[in-house]
């Protein structure tokens, strides 16, 4: 029965929604609100962290996924040409 009260709790959108508030008044209370340089200072880790993944999707992501084609191409064609049925 307990497992089943737990399921239903992880299931409900309450409980997210209780989760996220509670972690916003942390974050509000800790970071932005608790010290005159928290507020820029995490406004700048929320920037880096968004350019970060900018530059890592954006720049250097195509770049792998290319590659990772690339490989697939070669397998692909290496497959064709030892098990085609012609």
């Amino acid at each position: 029965m307990a497992a089943m009260a737990s399921l239903r709790r992880f299931l409900s959108p309450a409980f997210y929604q209780a989760s996220a508030a509670e972690f916003g008044a942390m974050v509000r209370t800790k970071y932005i609100q608790g010290n005159v340089l928290a507020q820029p200072i995490t406004g700048f880790m929320v920037t880096i962290g968004a350019v970060g993944y900018f530059i890592e999707y954006s720049v250097l992501g195509r770049y792998h996924v290319a590659h990772k084609k690339e490989k697939t191409a070669a397998a692909l064609k290496e497959y064709d040409t030892k098990h085609a049925h012609h």
